[in-house]
């Protein structure tokens, strides 16, 4: 009997990271829906374009937008996947280089939420990518590619690092 390898014991597919996803939202909607309106724009194909998840909304009227990320591996490899390409034989940039949103949260299965400024945690892959190693995550009919960014480095530059049973974030 073969043995599987190691591509194929990781092989992830859309629908099950979706699934895990959108539980992950579900999660950080219940959390910052009692400081924020939050409008769910991930449907929306313009949003979707730009990697924007939510738009939360203050009681002042202003708006921040936001994406979500639900990282279920980090308890496992203490780091946090930053997507540099998301479909390689497509040549598609991955959300860490096209995410247009103000901030990014990151929801750990320690129920610990980083929450990020894109251009503070893009400078930090720049700093780091000499020392780190891409990781390519096999998909169906493609891989997925990005860098692993130890934990303790995020959040050295998150904006704020909060547990779920914490007060809530302002998110300036």
């Amino acid at each position: 009997m073969k043995m599987p390898t190691q591509t194929e014991k990781k092989m992830y597919d859309f629908k099950s990271q979706e699934f895990i996803g959108k539980h992950g939202e579900m999660i950080l909607d219940k959390w910052f829906g009692s400081a924020y309106k939050i409008l769910d724009v991930s449907g929306i194909k313009k949003y979707q374009d730009n990697c924007i998840d939510r738009i939360f909304m203050r009681l002042d009227g202003t708006t921040i937008s936001v994406e979500y990320k639900f990282d279920l591996a980090s308890s496992r490899t203490g780091n946090l996947f930053f997507e540099t390409v998301s479909v390689d034989n497509k040549n598609i940039p991955g959300w860490g280089w096209r995410s247009q949103a103000d901030y990014w949260i990151f929801l750990l299965p320690s129920v610990e939420i980083f929450v990020v400024e894109p251009g503070k945690m893009r400078n930090l892959v720049w700093q780091y990518r000499g020392e780190a190693k891409e990781k390519k995550v096999q998909n169906l009919g493609y891989k997925t590619l990005g860098i692993p960014i130890p934990l303790f480095k995020v959040k050295g530059i998150a904006y704020c690092v909060s547990q779920l049973d914490q007060e809530i974030p302002d998110l300036k």
